[in-house]
């Protein structure tokens, strides 16, 4: 293999660009620290060599207070000369107040501007002038009047041969960590890679078919757990394998008895077929034979209801002259109301059983149900109310009914929207909690859009938000365990769209809902 067929591969080996990434990082990352270290350092050597030129300045300064205050030049000439046998000092000029230079000291050495710290200090009168404390502590020195002024220089040539031997100490420690971690990171890395090449073996053997291979796990590391993995799956799939050759056996088998099964299917749709004929005749036996006594019950009805207004005024004439009396066990001042009242539920009940037989004989010959354009609405919500009473489903609940009384007729078919509201009212009753609480019936008209509202609104459960959607599917329900069809809302929903109306649903958990029925004034063509 040539060289550059070795490094094509090298490129493209994980081992080698990972050790590439992690070499450029542990680079810049010890590039980075030294560069701020060196300078840290050299702001330090800095630092300490203005604060002792400070501080021998500062010390001079308190030095030569009283010699500066009498201008006594041989004493200052002395002070000075001592302080400049001090190392590194090249120069002291004691000026007076007036600017006049009373004491100038200059050694000859080789020294610059640009290497050379100097620092001048005023002398004042006070007790602690210019003192060492306030030079190092930085707080002000109690002042006085000025005497003069002193100016100390130091030499700081040993400053840049400080720096180099910084750089190259610095310089030599970072490529000796560098050059350590990355003889380390790359044994890891060795390591590491190592499992990787041979999980990739085992699961490039895996997907050419061979389900039976494992791959040897060395660890229980991250690579040993992720070999562990890879068995684990190809156990999987070789008993995966088996049972897809088992499922077919079987699904072959079951092919054969496919044709005996639509032979049964079939057979069964005709068997149906024929149970709807019979349901047809049995449906118009029925109607014959339910509509004889239904009308007689209903002339009964009518003729007791008759007979009934024509007796009240007698009734209460009696009533008047010899007190209240009870007809059926209620005092007659109230059996008045009732017996009217009963004798309405008979001819409308009739009515309704009349509709129902209509229906059924509608639905086994196919026909639609007929709407009529005089339909009341707020008489729909009485009559549903009085067949919920009567079958006594309210129980302890309260009922407020709130009808629009301008409500204009629709069009419509009055028993199908009575149902419709039965449904709601039994769903409402069904979600107050412990039997509890009111329902609120309201009817009101929506001129704007044309249209006439019926709002069923109860204290109940709610309806979570995930049910939302799903409330007008046939056979959903939150109380199938409690008696519940989930045909009712699915009924109801169809009902209204054939009315060419729709619902709306306001509902919260725990609050309570809101089903509000919208209708169309008129059908349209």
């Amino acid at each position: 293999m040539s060289i550059v067929s070795r490094l094509q591969k090298l490129n493209k080996s994980f081992r080698f660009r990972l050790f590439a990434v992690f070499t450029i990082i542990t680079t810049l990352i010890t590039t980075l620290f030294t560069a701020l270290f060196v300078e840290h350092e050299i702001r330090s050597y800095r630092l300490q060599a203005s604060e002792k030129t400070l501080l021998l300045t500062s010390l001079l300064a308190n030095s030569i207070r009283l010699p500066l205050y009498a201008e006594d030049k041989e004493t200052l000439e002395r002070i000075a000369a001592e302080t400049a046998q001090k190392p590194d000092v090249v120069g002291i000029v004691i000026t007076n107040n007036d600017g006049k230079v009373l004491v100038e000291l200059r050694k000859r050495e080789n020294t610059t501007p640009a290497t050379t710290l100097s620092v001048t200090v005023t002398v004042d009168s006070g007790s602690l002038a210019a003192s060492a404390e306030s030079a190092l502590t930085g707080n002000p020195a109690t002042s006085g009047k000025a005497l003069g002024t002193v100016r100390l220089a130091l030499n700081s040539n040993d400053l840049p041969k400080k720096t180099r031997e910084l750089v190259i100490f610095s310089a030599t420690m970072a490529l000796f960590f560098w050059l350590m971690v990355l003889s380390l990171s790359y044994l890891a890395l060795k390591k590491a890679t190592h499992s990787f090449n041979a999980l990739m073996q085992g699961v490039k053997t895996i997907g050419m078919g061979d389900y039976s291979v494992r791959i040897a796990t060395e660890s229980d590391d991250e690579p040993g757990q992720a070999a562990m993995a890879i068995n684990d799956l190809a156990a999987s799939l070789e008993s995966r394998e088996a049972e897809n050759r088992r499922l077919q056996e079987e699904l072959f088998n079951a092919m054969k008895l496919e044709v005996r099964e639509e032979r049964k299917q079939l057979m069964a749709k005709l068997i149906q077929t024929n149970r709807m004929t019979s349901l047809g005749l049995l449906v118009s036996s029925m109607a014959h034979e339910i509509n004889n006594p239904n009308g007689a019950i209903r002339l009964a009805g009518q003729y007791l209801n008759k007979a009934w207004k024509d007796t009240v005024p007698i009734l209460e004439g009696v009533a008047r002259e010899e007190g209240d009396f009870s007809i059926g066990g209620i005092p007659f001042s109230m059996a008045g109301e009732e017996v009217a009242r009963s004798g309405m539920n008979i001819i409308r009940n009739t009515e309704r059983i009349e509709q129902v037989i209509k229906n059924l004989r509608a639905y086994s010959l196919g026909d639609r149900n007929e709407f009529q354009s005089d339909v009341n609405v707020n008489q729909i919500i009485n009559d549903a109310l009085a067949v919920i009473r009567i079958h006594g489903h309210h129980g302890n609940l309260s009922i407020a009914q709130e009808p629009d009384p301008d409500l204009p007729l629709i069009t419509g078919n009055r028993h199908q929207l009575e149902q419709v509201v039965i449904n709601l009212l039994l769903n409402a009753i069904q979600a107050m909690p412990n039997g509890m609480g009111t329902i609120k019936l309201v009817t009101v008209l929506d001129r704007i859009c044309g249209e006439v509202l019926i709002s069923v609104e109860d204290e109940g459960e709610g309806i979570l938000p995930e049910h939302l959607e799903r409330i007008y599917e046939p056979f959903f329900s939150t109380r199938i365990d409690n008696g519940g069809s989930g045909l009712g809302l699915y009924i109801s929903n169809f009902i209204v769209i054939e009315h060419q109306g729709r619902f709306e649903v306001q509902s919260e958990p725990g609050k309570g809902t809101i089903f509000t029925i919208r209708l169309p004034l008129s059908q349209a063509a």
